[in-house]
C-alpha cells in the first residue's frame, strides 16, 4: 500500500535535491559575488578618505598650520594607520619644528608602513641620515645614506642627494636672525 504516510512520499524525488543544491550554491556565490563588490568600495572610500585628510593636511601645512596639519594626517592614519604618506608628513612637521625624535620615530613608521607611495622609503632613509647628522650621529647617518641608495630610487633626485652626505655631513641651515 503507498500512502501519504510512506517513505516514498517523504523522501523527494533524487534529481530534485541535485536541482535544489545548485540553486543554493548558485545564491551563495552570488551572495560572496556581492560581499567582494562591497569590500572592494569600501576600501576605495577609503583609499579617498586617506587621500582627502593628507591634502588638508599638506594645505595647512602650506601656511605654517602645522597643528591643524597634524591632526588631519592622524585622521588619516585613524583610516589607514599603515599609511606611509601620513607618516612621512607627520614626520615632516616634526623636523620643520626641530622635534628630530618625534621625526626620526615617524620616519621608521613610513619604513614599517605600506610604502606608498614608493619614494617614501628612499626619502624616509635621506631624512633620518639628516636627523642623525644634525644630532652627531655621523656613522648612523651614513648607513641610512647607504640605505636611500640600496633602494636604487631616484625619485626627486634622492640618489644625488644621499650621495652629497654620504660625502659631507648634513647641516640644518640657520635663519638668519633680525
Amino acid at each position: 500500500v503507498v500512502g501519504p504516510d510512506t517513505d516514498e512520499e517523504r523522501q523527494p524525488a533524487l534529481p530534485a535535491a541535485e536541482d535544489q543544491d545548485g540553486a543554493e550554491g548558485e545564491k551563495e556565490g552570488q551572495a560572496a559575488e556581492e560581499q567582494g563588490a562591497v569590500a572592494e568600495a569600501l576600501v576605495a572610500v577609503e583609499v579617498v578618505r586617506v587621500a582627502v585628510a593628507i591634502r588638508r593636511g599638506e594645505q595647512a601645512a602650506e601656511v605654517s598650520e602645522f597643528g591643524e596639519a597634524l591632526k588631519e594626517y592622524q585622521k588619516a592614519l585613524e583610516t589607514q594607520r599603515t599609511s606611509s604618506l601620513a607618516h612621512y608628513r607627520i614626520a615632516e612637521v616634526f623636523f620643520l619644528q626641530n622635534n628630530f625624535q618625534s621625526a626620526a620615530n615617524e620616519f621608521r613608521e613610513v619604513l614599517n608602513g605600506d610604502l606608498e607611495p614608493k619614494w617614501t622609503e628612499v626619502w624616509s632613509h635621506i631624512n633620518l641620515g639628516k636627523i642623525f647628522d644634525i644630532t652627531g650621529q655621523r656613522e648612523r647617518a651614513v648607513n641610512e645614506y647607504n640605505q636611500a641608495v640600496r633602494t636604487k630610487d631616484n625619485t626627486q633626485g634622492a640618489q644625488e642627494e644621499a650621495g652629497k652626505y654620504l660625502k659631507t655631513p648634513y647641516e640644518r641651515q640657520r635663519r638668519e636672525e633680525r
